[in-house]
């Protein structure tokens, strides 16, 4: 008959298990902090998308022109008042939204690149008949070739391709 001995220290099993669980947990942390600047732009790009498409509702059922501003790091709504654009200004969804430095946004209408910096350019029309300036926007983080790239088409459908790289464009 053994007696039993004094055991001291953990089974190679138990630092295993308790190395797995520290893994696990390690990594679940990692995927929910990490990807910051990822995930905003990702938001901007998807609630821009969703802007413009309540804008498009908006101009079909007021029978009114509206249209979406571009500047290099904005985008603001505007209305058609008596030939001149107007921006929203009072209003909770339509007002300018302002992107920050780091962001970078780049507009192709029929293919050219449109000037952002120009008041009278920069401009896609949402018409009261439901139709759309046709359009590719590249929005990105300044310096990183990774953008996101809508595209607009007549009928004001609108589709958005993940981050890709810029230079191919």
């Amino acid at each position: 008959m053994q007696t039993p001995r004094n055991q001291f220290g953990f089974t190679l099993l138990e630092i295993l298990v308790v190395l797995i669980l520290l893994g696990i947990i390690l990594s679940v942390a990692v995927l929910s902090v990490g990807g910051g600047k990822a995930r905003e732009i990702e938001q901007e790009v998807q609630r821009m998308v969703q802007l413009i498409h309540l804008a498009k509702e908006e101009a079909i059922l007021n029978r009114q022109e509206l249209a979406v501003k571009f500047s290099p790091n904005a985008y603001e709504f505007l209305r058609l008042e008596d030939e001149n654009w107007i921006p929203y200004t009072d209003d909770r969804l339509f007002y300018q939204r302002e992107l920050g430095e780091e962001y970078e946004l780049r507009l192709l209408q029929d293919g050219i690149s449109v000037s952002l910096q120009e008041e009278d350019a920069g401009r896609i029309l949402l018409l009261s008949s439901g139709e759309m300036t046709p359009f590719e926007l590249y929005f990105g983080l300044l310096g990183s070739e990774s953008r996101y790239h809508l595209i607009g088409n007549a009928l004001g459908e609108i589709t958005v391709e993940h981050p890709q790289d810029m230079n191919h464009v």
